[in-house]
């Protein structure tokens, strides 16, 4: 389905359109979210992921039908994003709890440096608040880059470009991140991109 049939059926009926659009992308979906959180959550959260994904592709379209835009990179994008915000929920709360009665409670060490993984945390936010700051396509080409590991060619496929226009996007928002982390006095190895 391109992205002109999709706006045709919207327009002809919302219903039908969802359901194909559902049904064309769910495998995708399904992809992308279950190799984010495979290491860490139930087929139930990853069911719920996907839910999740489509609830917000339905009502971003159902009020920006008229613009022109790549629906497969759309989908990716919030694909990508949902996961990652999932994982972060998820592997935060699996933190290790201790009864007070255990009588061993007292020879528990945790090795953990909390203040640095506080530091890296603060870090990862800023730069995904960042990478999100420099608009599409190019948020989309560097975390499918750096996140996911995706060649140009790829990554073309799903933003709907040529790969080398990827790779000159992908350059110059990194230029453009560069820059915006040396104001906040970070350097781009120190935000491990």
């Amino acid at each position: 389905m391109t992205d002109n049939e999709y706006k045709r059926l919207f327009r002809k009926s919302p219903q039908e359109a969802q359901n194909t659009l559902f049904d064309e992308y769910f495998n995708y979906v399904y992809t992308i979210v279950f190799n984010k959180l495979r290491s860490c959550a139930a087929k139930e959260d990853i069911e719920e992921c996907v839910s999740d994904v489509f609830a917000d592709i339905f009502t971003y379209f159902a009020g920006n039908s008229d613009k022109n835009e790549s629906i497969k990179g759309f989908i990716s994008t919030v694909a990508i994003r949902k996961a990652i915000n999932m994982f972060h929920s998820l592997t935060s709360k699996n933190g290790r709890t201790v009864s007070l009665e255990d009588s061993d409670a007292d020879n528990i060490r945790d090795n953990t440096d909390i203040a640095h993984n506080a530091e890296r945390a603060e870090l990862r936010r800023t730069l995904l608040r960042l990478v999100d700051e420099l608009g599409e396509p190019d948020s989309t080409i560097i975390i499918q880059k750096y996140y996911y590991g995706m060649n140009s060619k790829e990554i073309a496929e799903t933003v709907s470009l040529e790969p080398v226009a990827v790779r000159v996007r992908c350059s110059r928002a990194i230029k453009r991140l560069k820059d915006k982390l040396a104001e906040l006095d970070i350097s781009l190895k120190e935000a491990e991109l």
